[in-house]
């Protein structure tokens, strides 16, 4: 992945590697498609939950966003997040040791900042990553692509050349190192 990052100045914390908590919300097996749903509470208010489904991709399915955005790449489980801060729930996957997620939607004014801070920080802590990347549909945006994108920018994030990860031309990806 071609993101210059800063010179930091190491430390030592241990990630928690995404698991099943104690109590699952829910977890529901079909023969076809396996789904497990985990929540997740935050860390600094307890009563939002962040609910994260695991869903096993369907590759006989072409329209999905990672045959949108990628074209044919071999991605076995999909993700779908859901804080309380999102309009809709954000859709992803990893792949070598990179999450890769769909551009969320912000639901309330002003929150963009704190949102994409926890999902940073889900990402990080779940995870055990090293990468985060966006994927943002800029088709559909033509004013607004440039407020979102500085608006990422100014959260760290950088343009990820497209020659990295061979995305579709409509549509632009942010990179940020965990």
């Amino acid at each position: 992945m071609i993101i210059a990052s800063p010179a930091k100045k190491e430390l030592a914390i241990q990630l928690q590697v995404l698991q099943p908590p104690a109590q699952p919300v829910s977890s529901t097996q079909n023969t076809k498609n396996a789904s497990s749903t985990f929540s997740f509470a935050h860390e600094y208010n307890r009563q939002h939950q962040d609910i994260v489904t695991f869903t096993k991709r369907d590759k006989a399915r072409n329209n999905d966003w990672v045959s949108q955005v990628f074209g044919s790449v071999d991605v076995e489980e999909l993700m779908v997040i859901s804080t309380p801060a999102l309009a809709s729930p954000c859709q992803a996957f990893i792949s070598d040791s990179t999450v890769f997620l769909s551009a969320p939607v912000i639901l309330q004014d002003g929150c963009f900042q704190s949102c994409i801070t926890h999902l940073l920080e889900l990402a990080e802590e779940k995870t055990g990553c090293e990468n985060l990347v966006v994927v943002i549909d800029r088709r559909n945006l033509d004013t607004e692509f440039k407020n979102l994108l500085r608006a990422y920018m100014y959260l760290g994030f950088q343009m990820v050349n497209p020659s990295v990860y061979g995305q579709e031309p409509g549509f632009a990806l942010l990179g940020y190192e965990l």
